[in-house]
């Protein structure tokens, strides 16, 4: 519905507007090609009007930011420090995951320990002389085995409550850096892969 000045005129704004790259104008000029014939056939409204309501429907106010975060992530410096920083959190993600683990074994550890340390004061007792014993013996004996139980408990909470903060961080770091930089450049790959095609 639209003729080739028409088409030409909505290219020349978008370059007015600071876009340089090609794909993307074409793609700009295709929606709103498309926008304004709809406009032009539901509201017999001529082609200047329809332009104008195309432009602020299709047209959000950010979009020549959007080409210019295209320029950042595709230029070679900040492809690399992106790169880098992608690199940097997964190695960082698989540090908190191997201390998370091993603060996670040493709270399950030092509770099995505790209790071999109290089974080795119970068998001491125990086999120490039954003349000897004296319900004040008894008392500190079960006060030392309460003592070591609730130390061993509150040292295994600390490791846990450590593993557990370690744990969220490796999924942080993992999903803010590592993840993003791997879809974008398994993406990357494949527009190269299309383009060869």
């Amino acid at each position: 519905m639209i003729n080739a000045s028409q088409t030409q005129q909505i290219r020349s704004y978008l370059l007015q507007q600071g876009f340089t790259n090609p794909e993307l104008i074409d793609d700009l000029v295709d929606h709103l090609s498309c926008e304004v014939e709809i406009l032009i056939e539901d509201g017999q409204i001529d082609f200047t009007v329809a332009f104008s309501n195309a432009k602020e429907k299709v047209m959000p106010d950010y979009a020549i930011q959007i080409e210019n975060d295209l320029k950042f992530l595709t230029t070679k410096k900040y492809n690399t420090m992106i790169k880098k920083l992608a690199f940097i959190g997964g190695y960082a993600s698989v540090v908190c995951l191997c201390l998370s683990i091993l603060f996670f074994s040493q709270s399950l550890l030092g509770s099995k320990g505790s209790e071999f340390k109290v089974q080795a004061i119970q068998a001491e007792f125990y086999s120490s002389n039954l003349e000897s014993r004296t319900e004040d013996t008894e008392d500190k004996f079960s006060n030392r085995i309460s003592t070591i139980r609730l130390n061993t408990a509150i040292e295994s909470s600390k490791k846990f409550d450590l593993a557990e903060t370690f744990l969220i961080i490796s999924f942080i770091l993992f999903a803010s850096l590592y993840l993003p930089y791997q879809f974008y450049y398994r993406y990357q790959r494949s527009e190269e892969s299309l383009q060869q095609a």
